[in-house]
Parts: C-alpha cells; sequence; structure tokens
C-alpha cells in the first residue's frame, strides 16, 4: 500500500565518483560581524592593517586573526567531515540553468531550490585525505586574496534523495540533471576547478520510506544534531 510520501515524492540514490578534490567552504573565523564593524571603524580591510594602525605594528594575534579569516573548511562531528545538503541543491539549480530548463519550465528553480528537491541536512564524506591548500583566488569583481582551505581527496558517495511529484521535474530531466552537474562541481570553489565528479549510479527506489528519513538523517542510522561550524585544518 502507498503511503503519503510515496504519492508526493520519487526516492533515488545517486552515486558519486569525485575526479579532483572537493573543497570545504565553512569559514574558520568566528565573529564576523564584530570584525566586519571593528575594521570599518577604524577605515581598514583586514586585521593586519588594523593592528598596524592602532598598535603601530603587526601583532601575532592580528596574524592569527588574519589567517583564520582566508581559511575554511568542512563542518565535522563525531561522524567525521561532512557537506551540507543545499549544497546540492545548489549545484543542481546551476545544472538547470544552464540547461536552459529553468526558462522552459516556469517555477523549476524554486523546487529545486526550496524544498522540491529535497537532500539529508548532512552528507558525510568518508575520505581517506584531507590536504589543506594555499593558494590565490580571485573573485570575478574583485581583487585576489589569499585563501587557505580543506580539499577532500577520493570521495565516492551514495546520495539519497527525494523529488517532490508536482510535474516540474520528471525523471528524464532530473537525470539529465546530474549528467550536467558533473562539469559544474559540487562544494566550494567550483570556479578553481574543485568538486567536478562522476557519476556511477542513479536508480529509483520503489520500496516503502518516509521522507523524514532524508532529513533526520535516520537514513544512515544517524541523526542530526547542531554542530560548530568551526574545524580545525589539518596540518
Amino acid at each position: 500500500m502507498e503511503t503519503k510520501d510515496e504519492l508526493l515524492y520519487r526516492r533515488y540514490t545517486v552515486d558519486i565518483e569525485m575526479v579532483n578534490g572537493l573543497a570545504g567552504g565553512t569559514p574558520l573565523n568566528k565573529g564576523m560581524i564584530a570584525e566586519h564593524v571593528r575594521l570599518f571603524s577604524q577605515g581598514v580591510s583586514n586585521p593586519l592593517k588594523y593592528a598596524k594602525e592602532v598598535e603601530g605594528e603587526v601583532t601575532e594575534e592580528s596574524i592569527a586573526a588574519y589567517l583564520k579569516r582566508c581559511s575554511s573548511g568542512f563542518p565535522a562531528d563525531e561522524g567525521g567531515a561532512y557537506i551540507r545538503g543545499f549544497q546540492f541543491n545548489a549545484m543542481l539549480k546551476d545544472a538547470a540553468q544552464r540547461m536552459k530548463m529553468t526558462i522552459q519550465r516556469k517555477g523549476l528553480g524554486n523546487t529545486i531550490r526550496d524544498g522540491g528537491l529535497v537532500f539529508p541536512h548532512k552528507l558525510y564524506l568518508d575520505s581517506d585525505s584531507i590536504a589543506v591548500v594555499e593558494r590565490p583566488v580571485k573573485p570575478d569583481n574583485g581583487p585576489a586574496n589569499i585563501k587557505i582551505f580543506q580539499v577532500a581527496e577520493n570521495v565516492k558517495m551514495s546520495v539519497p534523495c527525494a523529488v517532490l511529484e508536482n510535474g516540474d521535474l520528471p525523471d528524464k530531466n532530473f537525470r539529465q540533471l546530474w549528467i550536467v552537474a558533473q562539469s559544474i562541481g559540487l562544494g566550494a570553489n567550483r570556479h578553481l576547478g574543485y568538486g567536478q565528479f562522476i557519476v556511477t549510479d542513479i536508480h529509483q527506489d520503489n520500496a516503502p520510506w518516509d521522507v523524514n528519513d532524508l532529513l533526520t538523517g535516520s537514513w544512515k542510522g544517524k541523526t542530526t544534531t547542531p554542530v560548530p561550524s568551526q574545524v580545525k585544518a589539518k596540518k
């Protein structure tokens, strides 16, 4: 007998293998707003300039603050490092825009982003190596900056998701999105080539299930709990 969730959603599992590193994008510095106000009040742009202006020299504290400001990584808990489900929504919405699907089907972008495509809150990386990369990064509309970020290597993931049966994303289009998303990439610093992957399998799960499993993490025997956004970079 079909349940209300089976009538509302189609359930899939997508298996992917990263072909290059997956970059972490969670900032390591805390109190970003307070720091912004402090720097702005002094008319400077970073902790090094602030220390030079206020204390007359670059201090050890200002160097440490600057390094944290430039650093990002993966959130982590007792299960290990993970990425968040909304990063898959962002990637697949980009894929839909590249394919002009969002023009052909009004409302598709909102369906993908806002509840029509459901992923677990956390997806663990199960990576055998997390490196620290330091390199210049230039945004589209600003000067280049030095960034330090974690990169997970050799990542393989089985990604469960549910697609709302509202007519916006038929099975064929759902599968096409993942093929295009391979070269768009997942996670942070995608414009630098990180996060590209190969889809090894997409299969629809017709067994009885509950969409709440995705929201709570119980699909993998784990429950989602609030965790600190800061992670320590490996040396």
